[in-house]
Order: C-alpha cells, then structure tokens, then sequence
C-alpha cells in the first residue's frame, strides 16, 4: 500500500475521540478544489507493506484510527489493514472516502465504527467536478446504500466551494439522502484556500459565507439535520 503520512494524533478528524491518521496515497478522482493535491497521483507516498503501517499506527497512545487520503479504497489491501487494527476491538476505525469502489468499501465494512462519505455533488454533476470520464454516481450510490446496510455510522458530508457548488445542491442531495433511506446529520464544510492545493486550479474558487445557504435551511427535508462547519 502506498502512504502519504501518519500522523501521530489528532482531535479533529473523529468527533470527541483522539485519533491516529493515516492518508493513503493516490485518488482515483481529481476534484480541483483538493487540499491534498500533492497525493492525488498513485505514484505520491511510499510503499510500505501492511504489517509496517500497523506497527506505525499501533505506537500512538490513541482511542482509534482514521484512515483518509487520497482515496484509501484505490487500495486492495486495505481490508487487510483494517482486519489487523481490528485485533485492538476497544480503538475506534474511521474511514473517509468518496465511495467510488464498493467492492473494496464492502470488504472493509465489518472492520469499521464509522465513515465519512463524501458526496462531492448532485448526480449529473459529478463527472464535472471530479474531473472524470465515466459518472461515478451509480457506484457512489451503491456504496451509500451497503453503509447503510451494515452497523457502521455513516455520516455523510460536502464541501461547498464557493463558485463551484449551489445552494440548491445542498438541497437536492439532502433529499437524495431521505430517498435512500438515510436520516441523520448531513455536514456541509466550507471550502478554505491552502497551500495543499493547485493554485492554477483554485484560482476561480471562492471561501463561501454561511449566509449563501440561508436560502435552503428553512427547506431542508425532514429527517435530514444540516450541520454547518464553517472553519
């Protein structure tokens, strides 16, 4: 498996629990707002073999792991690496992915406490924002809908970049996500300019004002609670 970087511990990633982070490296998309821009190509990071990457992780005096990237289900190893975190069944596992393999994601489920999915937008949008030939959608709903399946907390999420995303949007995936079933918190992050990501691509992009979602809060379906982090 290639990786990008460990960090140690971190209290951010997983809501209320010190976590441990590992981001893969590669993405099988290319979304032009990306903060990790410098690990999209699968030939960034390191080879390291699985047994490695669990002694590194297992060093830190944490309460669990996140596993981000990069994309970590590009990676057929990674149930592998979940099943060996696994062995500590008192540490939270947390993966973050954009669901585009549920091959990989459904072989890693009975590993995991909780996933934050990345919608990066409506349907007919996706293969324009991820920069991507075939639409991702149908493997992307796929992915939502084995999540929801199991036992694992499922706690979707976007990321609104000013210019690029619509309030509406906002909207239309809320219902999306009742349609398939879903009800819970569904968490809208703002877009913030860094230095992880490709200033040629960014450039026309904008760090959004929580006032540009005003128009839909009151129209949000029930069952679906919008949560705004505005960093």
């Amino acid at each position: 498996m290639r990786v990008a970087s460990i960090i140690d511990i971190s209290l951010v990633d997983v809501p209320g629990i010190p976590v441990t982070v590992l981001f893969t490296a590669g993405c099988n998309l290319d979304c032009p707002y990306c903060q990790n821009a410098e690990i999209i190509a699968r030939t960034s990071g390191e080879e390291m073999t699985i047994e490695d990457i669990v002694h590194q992780l297992q060093g830190n005096l944490t309460d669990g792991y996140c596993i981000t990237g990069g994309e970590p289900t590009i990676h057929k190893e990674l149930p592998d690496l979940l099943k060996k975190l696994r062995i500590e069944d008192t540490k939270h596992i947390n993966l973050n992915t954009q669901g585009t393999i549920p091959d990989v994601l459904e072989k890693s489920l009975p590993f995991l406490d909780s996933i934050w999915f990345d919608i990066k937008t409506i349907p007919q949008r996706y293969c324009e924002v991820t920069r991507v030939k075939y639409n991702p959608w149908p493997r992307v709903e796929q992915s939502i809908k084995l999540i929801l399946d199991s036992n694992v907390a499922f706690w979707p999420r976007t990321t609104y970049v000013g210019g690029l995303v619509k309030p509406s949007e906002i909207l239309e995936i809320s219902q999306l996500l009742i349609n398939l079933g879903y009800a819970g918190e569904y968490t809208v992050q703002n877009y913030v300019k860094s230095s992880g990501t490709r200033p040629d691509e960014v450039k026309d992009f904008l760090e959004p004002s929580i006032e540009d979602l005003e128009s839909v809060l009151n129209h949000i379906p029930d069952g679906v609670k919008l949560r705004l982090e505005w960093r």
